[in-house]
């Protein structure tokens, strides 16, 4: 196990030798997919925290309705 962990930076070493180097980035920017990628972004977070906001508020109201001996709502 020693010997395994002890070539592993080796290893690596060796294997970036060989690595190719990364093509460059183009020189202009799409605005438009920023743009789309800036509006998704933003929804889905906001979307993310209204989901665990209703999900706290239906919990709370659920604890609130046990407490008070009612059923937490309809049950099969």
């Amino acid at each position: 196990m020693n010997r395994i962990l002890l070539a592993l930076p080796l290893a690596l070493v060796q294997l970036s030798a060989y690595a190719d180097v990364a093509p460059e980035p183009p020189a202009e920017t799409n605005y438009l997919g920023t743009i789309i990628f800036g509006i998704l972004f933003v929804g889905l977070c906001i979307g993310f925290v209204w989901m665990v906001w209703r999900n706290d508020k239906i919990q709370k109201r659920k604890a609130k309705e046990q407490e008070h001996g009612r059923a937490a709502g309809p049950t099969s």
